[in-house]
């Protein structure tokens, strides 16, 4: 059986190509991938495309040499800067877009977690000093037991609120239970709030965090951070 050989011959022009299809690929995923760590993905995409802008100048320079007429290197080279210069602002401008967007939907995230701090707050310490007053003023049960017999196994540091629905972060601990004094204070996890140095009582700072005080006159809302 005789045996067969397949030669394939590659043009240099066509190696040339595939050199630089190849270095590009390397030269930006590397720039993607070795970008600082950060929270955002926006610091290697950037990374990623000013390793892009690199290369295509490469591209061009070696593009543009002679044999070419001059008229077609200046030509072809102002076209190329305009079209690099377009897709890098409406890169700039993607990137401050979704910023804006990420600051929005955190904001209303802000406005609708403090609204629903207060409500859970609330509802809590007034169905408390509803119970406390439901035999008029001369009643002998202190606040903390009312808030003890409607919160079971309550202490200082307890959480008393039960998530509705997985992820939801939100959370109700109790800071002070003294006889005339019940005191809770509301925590976001992910949302910041006004001073980005505030300390949270889960170690974070600066996430938004309020406090409702309780006694036998009324309640206090104070806006913490």
């Amino acid at each position: 059986m005789e045996r067969t050989s397949v030669t394939i011959e590659i043009k240099q022009e066509v190696s040339v190509t595939l050199l630089w299809i190849v270095a590009g690929v390397v030269v930006v995923s590397a720039a993607f991938l070795l970008a600082p760590r950060s929270a955002e993905l926006w610091t290697a995409i950037n990374y990623g495309g000013v390793a892009a802008v690199l290369y295509l100048t490469a591209l061009l320079i070696y593009a543009l040499r002679k044999p070419l007429v001059a008229k077609h290197r200046l030509w072809m080279g102002v076209c190329a800067f305009i079209v690099i210069g377009l897709t890098s602002f409406t890169w700039m401008r993607m990137e401050s877009q979704v910023h804006w967007q990420a600051e929005t939907l955190m904001h209303i995230r802000g406005v609708i977690g403090r609204g629903v701090m207060r409500y859970e707050m609330s509802s809590v310490m007034l169905k408390t000093l509803d119970e406390f007053y439901k035999d008029g003023f001369h009643t002998k049960e202190s606040l903390a037991n009312v808030f003890r017999r409607q919160n079971p196994g309550v202490v200082v540091g307890t959480n008393i609120r039960k998530p509705n629905w997985d992820g939801d972060a939100l959370q109700v601990i109790v800071t002070r239970l003294e006889p005339d004094l019940i005191e809770i204070v509301s925590q976001e996890t992910y949302v910041p709030g006004r001073d980005p140095q505030f300390k949270n009582r889960n170690g974070r700072l600066g996430m938004i965090q309020e406090k409702l005080v309780l006694t036998n006159r009324g309640m206090t809302h104070v806006i913490e951070n």
